[in-house]
C-alpha cells in the first residue's frame, strides 16, 4: 500500500488508465499540476524502494504506468503483507467505531494510542470528532472507569453505523489492509474469503443476483457481526414484523448462511440477516407476485408519473418497469431499515444532470410518504442514473462493426448509464451486453472483440476502463484509446492553456474564464450532444407571446387548443400535435393534470413538434378533464419536446415553481402577466 492516502488515489487511477494526459490527471484529482508532480515524486520513491521503474512523468505527453509496476500490483492482489499503516483522519475516525464494536475488553486511551498511533491528546480529539458526526445515527461514544470507551445506542443503530463506516473505507485502495490490521490479534475471527465464498454459493443455490460491490461490503461486516453474536449482542423486531420476514422466501436463505458461516441461531437474528439479504439482492420481475407485490406497482406508477413530470413517452415501457423494480426491491429494504449505501457519484450525478435530479427528486416524495420511508440522496442519485440511462438511449440502431461486453459490478443504473454512454461515443461498436464480474468469471467471451469495464480485469480481450459517469477529458481519453486499437488513429491533446494563447495571438479575449469552461466542453458536446441543443431556461420559453390570460372556455379540449395556440402560431407545432394530446388524455386519462388545478399537456416528438417550446394559459375559471370533477384545472402548462433532453432544464424550473404551493396560488390569483414573467424570471435562475 501506498504510505499516504492521496499519492495512493493517484497511483490507484493511473494503474486502471493505459495511457492520460497531465491534463486529465488534473481534472479527475482536482489537484494543480505542482501538488500532482508533487505526489508523483513520492510515488516514484515508493517504487525505487521496491526495486519497481519510476513512473515518466516530466517532459512528455502521456503518462503511462510501466508494464513492471503494473504486474507488481496484480500480483500482490491476494497477497496480504505486514507494512507500516500510517492513517489518515477520516480512517482513524471510521476506525474507532470499529474497534469499539468488537471490544471483547474495557476499552483506555491506551489501546486507542496503540491502534492509531497517535498521541493521546489526538485521540480525545478524535474520539469528539467521532461523536460530532455519529449524531445522524443516534450512537455516541462514552467513557466510564468500568467499561472504559464503549458505544451507546441501540444495537440495531450501532450496526447501521458500522455499515456506515465500512462503506466510507470500502473507498480507500488499501481498504483490505486496513481491515486486516484492525482484526490481525482478534482469535477466532472469520476469513473474508470463506464468507465472500459462502455468500456466491448461496446466490447459486438461491438462484439470486447480488449486487457484486455491495456483496463485498457485506461480507466485511459478517466479520464484525461475527463478534458481536458471540458477546450475545442481539438486535429487537417487533412480533408482527417478525412474522412478516418468516414468509418472505428469503427467510430460508438466512437460515441457511447461518448454519454455514456456524452463526448462533436466534429468531431476531434470522430477521436481521433476513432485511440484510432481501437489500443486497436484485428484484426478479418473474418471481413476484403480481397480485401482491406492492413495489412493482409502485414502479409501474414511477415510470408513469416520470412520463408525465418529464412529458417524454418511453418506447419500449416494460423494460424500463422492469429494470426500475430490478433497482427499487433492494433499494426499499435499504431505505426502511437505514441499511447505509456509498455513492461515489452523488456529486457529479447532481451537476452533470440535475435538471433531471430534481424532476427525479419531486417525484419520489410522495413515494417515501406513501412506505414511510426516508428517501437518501444516494439513493435519489442512482434513480436518476437510471432514468437518465434510459434518456439516453440512441433512438436508432447505426451499423456497427465490432461486438463489445460492458463489466460493471455497481449495478443495474451504473452498467445501464455505461452502456448507453458508450453507444453515443462509438457508431462503430455494438455493446451486446451488460454483465456483473461473476458473470463475467464463468462465461467464455471470446466471441467478443471489445470490452469495457469499470473495475481491472485479467483478460486477453482488449480491455477499456470506464467510468458511469465521464467527463469530457475522460471521454477524449476512452475514444482515443479505443480509435488506437481499431484502426490506429491517435490524437494529439492540446491544453486549454496552449489554445487560449493560440487564440490570444489573434484575437481580443474578453472573458478567459467563460472561454475555458465552453472549450473544456466542446470536444464532446458535438459528438454526444448535438441532438440535445442550448437548453433553454424557462423565460426563454414562456414569454409574452406564450402566456394568455382567458376568463372561461367551454370545456377541456378547447382549453387544451387555446394552450397550445401560441406553439402553432409560431410553429413551434403542427395541429396533429394538438389532436395528439387530447388524444392520449381520452385514451390514457387524466395523467396530465399533475396537482390540484395544473395540468400539463403533451405527446411526443413525432407527432407534429418542430422546435421545443412551452406556453401557459390561466383561466379564471376552471375546466373539468374528462368532464370530471375531480380534476379541475385553471393553470394549463403546454409543453412540445423535440426529445428526452432539451427540454428538461426549463421543466426541472417548472417543477420546482410548482412544488410551491405558494406559487400556484399567486399564479391562479395573477391579474396580470408581468406578475407571473416574474415569478417565471425567478426560477429560470435556479438548477
Amino acid at each position: 500500500m501506498m504510505i499516504e492516502k492521496r499519492p495512493a488515489f493517484l497511483l490507484n487511477y493511473l494503474l486502471k488508465m493505459k495511457n492520460t494526459t497531465m491534463n486529465q490527471v488534473m481534472e479527475h484529482t482536482q489537484l494543480t499540476k505542482r501538488q500532482i508532480y508533487y505526489d508523483l515524486e513520492k510515488i516514484n520513491h515508493w517504487l525505487k524502494e521496491r526495486d519497481l521503474p519510476a513512473i515518466p512523468f516530466r517532459g512528455i505527453h502521456f503518462i503511462e504506468v510501466p508494464k513492471e509496476v503494473g504486474n507488481y500490483f496484480r500480483e500482490q492482489q491476494n497477497r496480504s503483507q505486514d507494512r507500516n499503516v500510517i492513517l489518515t483522519e477520516e480512517e482513524r475516525l471510521n476506525l474507532i467505531i470499529l474497534y469499539l464494536f468488537i471490544r471483547e475488553e474495557p476499552i483506555s486511551s491506551f489501546h486507542l494510542t496503540q491502534l492509531l498511533q497517535v498521541s493521546k491528546n489526538t485521540v480525545i480529539t478524535d474520539v469528539k470528532k467521532v461523536n460530532e458526526m455519529n449524531q445522524p445515527f443516534l450512537v455516541e461514544i462514552r467513557y466510564s472507569r468500568q467499561n472504559g470507551y464503549h458505544l451507546k445506542g441501540t444495537e440495531f443503530d450501532k450496526r447501521v453505523l458500522v455499515m456506515h463506516c465500512l462503506s466510507q473505507l470500502l473507498s480507500v485502495p488499501y481498504f483490505e489492509k486496513l481491515i486486516d490490521y484492525l482484526l490481525k490479534n482478534r482469535t477466532g475471527h472469520l476469513p473474508f474469503a470463506e464468507v465472500h465464498r459462502t455468500l456466491l454459493q448461496m446466490e447459486t443455490q438461491f438462484e439470486l443476483h447480488f449486487v457484486e460491490e455491495r456483496i463485498k461490503q457485506f461480507a466485511y461486516f459478517l466479520l464484525f457481526y461475527h463478534y458481536r453474536l458471540k458477546e450475545r449482542k442481539f438486535v429487537q423486531f417487533h412480533a408482527d414484523e417478525m412474522k412478516l420476514l418468516q414468509k418472505d422466501p428469503m427467510w430460508k436463505v438466512s437460515q441457511t448462511l447461518t448454519e454455514l458461516l456456524h452463526f448462533e441461531e436466534v429468531d431476531t437474528e434470522q430477521c436481521y440477516l433476513t432485511i440484510q439479504l432481501l437489500g443486497l439482492s436484485l428484484g426478479n420481475r418473474f418471481m413476484q407476485d403480481m397480485n401482491r407485490d406492492l413495489l412493482f406497482k409502485i414502479c409501474e406508477q414511477l415510470v408513469f408519473d416520470f412520463e408525465s413530470k418529464a412529458c417524454i413517452v418511453f418506447e419500449k415501457k416494460d423494460e424500463v418497469i422492469h429494470s426500475l423494480y430490478q433497482h427499487l426491491k433492494p433499494a426499499y429494504f435499504r431505505m426502511k431499515y437505514r441499511i447505509p449505501i456509498n455513492n461515489p457519484l452523488l456529486d457529479q450525478i447532481k451537476h452533470e444532470h440535475k435538471e433531471l435530479y430534481t424532476i427525479v427528486k419531486e417525484m419520489l416524495q410522495p413515494f417515501g410518504t406513501l412506505l414511510s420511508i426516508s428517501i437518501p440522496e444516494e439513493e435519489i442519485g442512482f434513480i436518476t442514473m437510471h432514468f437518465g440511462a434510459m434518456l439516453e438511449r440512441p433512438k436508432q440502431e447505426m451499423p456497427k462493426r465490432k461486438r463489445a461486453i460492458v463489466v460493471c459490478p455497481s449495478g443495474i443504473s451504473s452498467s445501464l448509464m455505461v452502456k448507453h454512454q458508450l453507444e453515443s461515443l462509438f457508431s462503430e461498436i455494438t455493446v451486446e451486453k451488460s454483465m456483473s464480474l461473476q458473470e463475467f468469471q464463468k462465461q467464455t467471451v471470446d466471441q467478443y472483440d471489445l470490452l469495457f469495464s469499470t473495475v481491472e480485469l485479467v483478460t486477453t480481450l482488449p480491455c477499456f476502463y470506464v467510468k458511469p459517469i465521464m467527463t469530457p477529458n475522460e471521454k477524449n481519453s476512452l475514444v482515443n484509446e479505443v480509435y488506437q486499437h481499431l484502426f490506429g488513429i491517435q490524437y494529439q491533446d492540446i491544453s486549454l492553456k496552449e489554445l487560449i494563447q493560440t487564440i490570444g495571438k489573434f484575437a481580443n479575449v474578453y472573458d478567459e474564464k467563460g472561454l475555458k469552461t465552453a472549450l473544456s466542453q466542446l470536444t464532446f458536446q458535438k459528438k454526444v450532444e448535438h441532438q440535445r441543443g442550448n437548453q433553454p431556461v424557462l423565460n426563454d420559453l414562456l414569454k409574452e407571446e406564450t402566456v394568455q390570460i382567458v376568463e372561461q372556455l367551454s370545456d377541456w379540449e378547447e382549453a387544451v387548443k387555446v394552450a397550445a395556440k401560441p406553439l402553432l402560431a409560431t410553429g413551434a407545432i403542427e395541429s396533429s400535435y394538438i389532436d395528439a394530446m387530447i388524444d392520449n388524455i381520452k385514451t390514457l386519462g387524466a395523467y396530465v393534470v399533475i396537482g390540484p388545478e395544473v395540468a400539463i399537456p403533451h405527446a411526443r416528438p413525432e407527432m407534429g413538434v418542430n422546435q421545443v417550446g412551452m406556453s401557459f394559459l390561466k383561466l379564471n375559471k376552471p375546466v373539468y378533464f374528462l368532464d370530471d370533477e375531480k380534476y379541475p384545472v385553471r393553470l394549463l402548462f403546454c409543453i412540445a419536446a423535440i426529445d428526452n433532453t432539451t427540454h428538461l432544464k426549463a421543466l426541472s424550473q417548472l417543477t420546482k415553481l410548482l412544488s410551491e404551493k405558494n406559487n400556484i396560488e399567486l399564479l391562479k390569483e395573477a391579474e396580470s402577466t408581468d406578475q407571473i414573467f416574474e415569478l417565471f424570471k425567478q426560477y429560470s435562475a435556479l438548477v
